[in-house]
């Protein structure tokens, strides 16, 4: 990996950066331009071309979907991407898997280069904060600045997405080819890892000879190792990793991580630059996709800007949307394709009257709390030659704190008995509803301070100790939001409204969550690590009014977004799309993405989009 091995530099490194008296030092930033990737595959002449499909939306399924149709070299494969790549926007701050917290905080001013830089509407179940929302504006969209987390949903959840679509075929058992056909899966290094951070993993369920590859980061941390252990002792078993369709239990986690250079894998790094060669692939990079042109109701191309040229990239076949939660349904609506009335306001003439575009939006919320510890975290990183030696380490060994992505142990479960006792009959009943295997609460561990989300690690206490946090995650959401345009051009942001934590089930929920925290992070085992008592929120937080109002101050997303042009059976009036991603009342149009997701299912939507990809790619090819 030239392009950095020799150049390790934290860009604007958010972290840490607000607790220095300076940036951390750059220590070189190679000159890089996209023909040192890609050779013949980016467009440079903003020109007017015809191809078999268009691709718009160069992220995590767009570039499995153009890599699947483009393998064949007789059919032409147009990418059309509003970024470029990160490794030229950003240098290696979007490599290194420390890094995977820049840009991320709710500040509306925590954005960077491959960013879109959006921000919320005021947010009534967080004291109408309005948040910035990171959303990924490069090649391998959001899979470039993402967690890298990989786990799989549950074996009834895809019960359920076959029931709500119709359609047998989305099955766990029909879906797993394709979540194995993607990734590239290799063992860890025990050698690297510390002691009690062996894990354990199922073989089986993880491919060896797909393109992205996947593998367990050699350094583990040792917050995580106290995790591990304290989970059990309070009835969370371990299991057999998060791969297999269960998801109860606790594991460490599996990563997008290159097992060899100790990088980000994406799919731009898996699925396009490798694959750059072929001459029936163009990728059209810093092009914006304006709008899809039709001709009555089936889809002939898109109208792009690129600078101050403006052209069309016209398809035969298919115009595929992958341009995210937010842009594919923003995409649709200035093009005709939405609510009626919506249209009308904004002057659009109207091509299919979809009430659901932009409706439905589900997510993951999140909240901590954080301790003094006796082990390494990344506090550490703030004091004395700390930071160079971890960037020695990483460099010469691909170990190291830099060589982690943070959260590398996880837990799933459906709250006990002891905690939702005091749930309301209807909570109880709508969480009923959820299949069986579904958790309601998912832990992530994190090696730092968690403070006010914000900018991550940002307000870091500076008093020589090392901090950790263990976040709760809500993974049954019924609050709902919803993406709207503002204006009838793309250039402008849509509206988009989370609707976080407003359903009264998501917030009894929460306290429950918040409460189970506090009893893993009590386990008997938890007083060899723990300094002191709770830090944040403090043990003076203790009546449901009170945490409530402690979750409703910290709380950020987990960056999940989903179902915005949900996947359903053709007389569900809010389905967007058909078991084969078609969008209802268009020829020649699927999205291709997360807004495609009928729900947003437990476990990490990260995988489930890279299988989606895969399926829906395989049902283009055979001509479905």
């Amino acid at each position: 990996m030239a392009y950095h091995r020799s150049f390790i530099t934290l860009l604007k490194w958010h972290l840490y950066a607000s607790c220095l008296s300076s940036i951390v030092p750059v220590f070189g930033s190679p000159h890089v331009s996209p023909r040192d990737f890609v050779g013949r595959g980016v467009n440079t002449t903003h020109a007017s071309n015809t191809f078999d499909y268009v691709v718009v939306g160069g992220g995590t399924a767009g570039l499995v979907v153009a890599n699947r149709l483009s393998a064949n070299p007789s059919v032409r494969v147009a990418v059309i991407e509003a970024g470029t790549f990160y490794e030229i926007a950003t240098g290696n701050a979007s490599q290194i898997p420390i890094d995977d917290t820049l840009y991320n905080g709710k500040n509306p001013s925590d954005t960077g280069p491959i960013d879109w830089d959006f921000t919320t509407t005021p947010q009534a179940g967080m004291n109408n904060q309005v948040v910035h929302f990171a959303r990924g504006k490069t090649l391998g969209g959001c899979s470039a600045l993402n967690y890298m987390a990989y786990a799989r949903t549950t074996v009834g959840a895809f019960e359920k997405w076959a029931d709500d679509v119709g359609d047998t075929s989305w099955t766990y058992e029909n879906v797993s080819d394709f979540y194995y056909k993607s990734t590239n899966f290799t063992p860890p290094d025990e050698s690297k890892r510390i002691a009690n951070s062996t894990p354990e993993y199922d073989t089986s369920t993880l491919g060896t000879g797909g393109p992205l590859k996947v593998t367990f980061a050699n350094y583990a941390q040792g917050w995580s190792t106290w995790i591990a252990k304290a989970m059990p002792q309070v009835g969370i078993p371990s299991i057999n990793g998060f791969t297999s369709g269960k998801l109860m239990g606790s594991s460490w986690l599996v990563s997008t991580i290159n097992h060899t250079t100790g990088d980000r894998d994406s799919s731009e790094t898996a699925f396009l630059r490798p694959f750059l060669g072929r001459t029936n692939l163009v990728v059209y990079t810093d092009t914006l996709a304006e709008r899809i042109l039709f001709d009555g109701q089936t889809a002939k191309g898109v109208q792009v800007s690129s600078g101050n040229n403006s052209y069309t990239i016209s398809a035969t076949k298919e115009v595929i949307l992958s341009a995210g939660t937010f842009q594919s349904p923003q995409l649709l609506q200035v093009s005709g394709v939405g609510p009626a009335d919506l249209l009308k306001e904004h002057g659009i003439d109207i091509v299919a009257d979809r009430p659901g575009v932009g409706q439905g939006m589900n997510d993951h919320i999140s909240f901590g709390i954080s301790y003094r510890v006796n082990v390494q975290t990344d506090s550490a990183l703030l004091y004395g030659h700390a930071m160079q030696e971890a960037i020695e380490e990483f460099d010469n060994e691909q170990n190291g704190l830099l060589s982690s992505p943070g959260g590398d142990f996880g837990g799933y479960e459906k709250l006990p008995l002891d905690i939702r006792s005091n749930f309301s009959k209807q909570a109880l009943q709508q969480l009923s509803t959820f299949p069986a295997d579904w958790p309601e609460i998912e832990w992530f561990t994190l090696p730092a301070y968690a403070g006010n989300a914000q900018a991550p690690g940002a307000a870091t206490p500076q008093d020589g100790f090392q901090y950790a946090t263990l976040l709760a995650i809500g993974v049954a959401p019924l609050s709902r939001g919803n993406i709207s345009i503002s204006s009838p051009s793309m250039h402008d942001q849509p509206l988009i409204n989370p609707n976080w934590l407003t359903a009264d089930t998501d917030i009894e929920t929460a306290i429950g969550g918040f409460k189970r925290t506090r009893q893993i992070l009590a386990a008997p085992v938890m007083k060899g690590v723990l300094i002191g008592p709770e830090y944040v929120p403090g043990p003076n937080v203790t009546t449901d009014d009170q945490i409530l109002q402690y979750i409703r101050s910290v709380f950020n997303t987990l960056y999940h977004p989903s179902s915005t042009c949900k996947m359903g059976k053709r007389d569900d009036k809010l389905a967007v799309v058909d078991s084969r991603a078609r969008v209802y009342g268009t020829k020649n149009l699927r999205v291709v993405d997360a807004s495609a997701f009928p729900f947003l299912p437990p476990g990490l939507p990260q995988a489930a989009v890279y299988m989606l990809a895969e399926k829906i790619s395989a049902y283009i090819i055979n001509g479905d």
